[in-house]
């Protein structure tokens, strides 16, 4: 298969690639933060993995309208996002909290991430591709499967 047609297909196989290349482009980019905040300016774990998720958060939705789900972002994908990046957000930073004491700070961000980011794609879909989240200018789309 040829990786130009896998990366802008419009199948759901190609926008779980999307996905996931936009998902650890900001994965890496929040745990780059997150090694700042707690390793150069000393705030605890939980606190960096707030403040380094919700600078990542931002860049996610434009690369995820744009390029994952092909679409123009508008206020009600916006709140859809926000809404599934909560809810995400307040699962990885319980299992931060968790992970952090069975096997340590620097490296409790990786199974969080890895625990959350699958639940994490339906709910950003959800968000992306419901008709509740559609603007008033879209037409439903349905991907070829």
């Amino acid at each position: 298969m040829n990786l130009e047609k896998l990366i802008n297909g419009r199948s759901r196989f190609s926008e779980i690639i999307r996905f996931g290349i936009v998902g650890g482009i900001a994965t890496l980019l929040q745990i780059g933060l997150y090694f700042v905040f707690l390793h150069t300016v000393g705030v605890k774990p939980v606190i960096a993995t707030i403040i380094s998720y919700a600078i990542s958060f931002v860049f996610n939705f434009f690369l995820s309208s744009y390029f994952t789900f092909h679409s123009s972002p508008n206020a009600k994908k916006g709140l859809g996002f926000t809404l599934s990046h909560l809810f995400n957000m307040g699962m990885q930073t319980g299992l931060v909290a968790i992970f952090a004491k069975i096997i340590g700070p620097s490296l409790a961000i990786l199974p969080a991430i890895a625990i959350s980011f699958p639940i994490n794609y339906l709910l950003v879909r959800f968000a992306f591709t419901a008709k509740i989240f559609k603007g008033s200018s879209e037409k439903s789309e349905k991907p070829d499967f």
